[in-house]
C-alpha cells in the first residue's frame, strides 16, 4: 500500500491483495502517516481483486485508526469484490463507501458551508 499526501487529503492506495500480508502491509503504511489532524483519507480501493478476513480486519483497523486521530476515512471506487465483501458482511453499512472522487470534494464543500 502506498499514501500520499495531496490538497490536504492523506490518499491511501491499498495493494491489489488484503489477506494476511497486505492487511499487515496497511496496518504498517497506517503509522507513518503523520499525526496531524487531516479532516479525511481516502482508501482507493478500485486495485483491490482479493480480501480475506485478515484484510477485512486491517480495514476496519484503518477506520478505527482514522477516528482515533479525529479523521475521516473514505472507501472510494469499491471493486466489486470489495464491494461484495463489505455488503455480504454488511460492513457498507458502516463505512462511508463512495463511487467517485468528486463525492468527496462536493460533500467537503458541504461541511465547510454549514
Amino acid at each position: 500500500m502506498e499514501w500520499q499526501e495531496c490538497n490536504g487529503y492523506v490518499w491511501l492506495q491499498p495493494q491489489t491483495r488484503l489477506d494476511s500480508q497486505g492487511g499487515s502491509v496497511l496496518k504498517e503504511q497506517l503509522l507513518q502517516i503523520p499525526l496531524e489532524p487531516y479532516k479525511i483519507w481516502v482508501m482507493n480501493l478500485g486495485a483491490v481483486d482479493f480480501m480475506d478476513s485478515s484484510g477485512l480486519g486491517a480495514v476496519v483497523t484503518a477506520v478505527k485508526f482514522a477516528r482515533s486521530k479525529g479523521c475521516r476515512l473514505v472507501m472510494c471506487q469499491p471493486s466489486a469484490t470489495a464491494r461484495l465483501i463489505f455488503e455480504i458482511t454488511q460492513l457498507d453499512r458502516v463505512f462511508e463507501i463512495i463511487e467517485n472522487i468528486e463525492e468527496i470534494f462536493s460533500s467537503t464543500e458541504e461541511l465547510l458551508s454549514a
